[in-house]
């Protein structure tokens, strides 16, 4: 059988810009899918409150207020758990009031922010401090 194809061309000849325009979409297609991931977490509970609701619900002692620290903990706690672990405990020994003034304070300068933004963005600085 002969290995000539579409009008002629040998079939190597053919599948080799064939192979890599599949391989270069391919590549296209990772990353244009890892950006995505990066910007669209999949959050659950209280971590998708936003940081307008979190501060009405702090100024006026909100049921929820302590369900939202609570989530908070939890997730500094699972960074400490299953992150990328310096030493120990990534909020170095802080208080829980020291963490959810952190929280406040980010809130009040990046209200369109929710929970889970402003968890990371501490996680973030925390790792940052432990170095020093």
């Amino acid at each position: 059988m002969s290995s000539t194809i579409l009008a002629g061309a040998p079939l190597r000849a053919w599948l080799k810009p064939a192979t890599k325009a599949a391989g270069l979409a391919a590549t296209l297609l990772v990353f244009s899918t890892a950006e995505i991931s990066a910007q669209e977490q999949a959050v659950l509970g209280q971590g998708n409150v936003a940081c307008r609701t979190w501060l009405e619900d702090r100024s006026t002692n909100s049921g929820q207020t302590e369900a939202r620290i609570a989530w908070i903990l939890g997730y500094i706690t699972a960074y400490n758990q299953y992150g990328i672990k310096p030493e120990g405990d990534v909020s170095g020994g802080r208080s829980t009031e020291q963490l959810i003034a952190w929280i406040d304070n980010h809130c009040k300068q990046n209200p369109a922010d929710n929970v889970y933004r402003a968890s990371a963005a501490l996680v973030d600085e925390l790792r940052r401090g432990i170095g020093r």
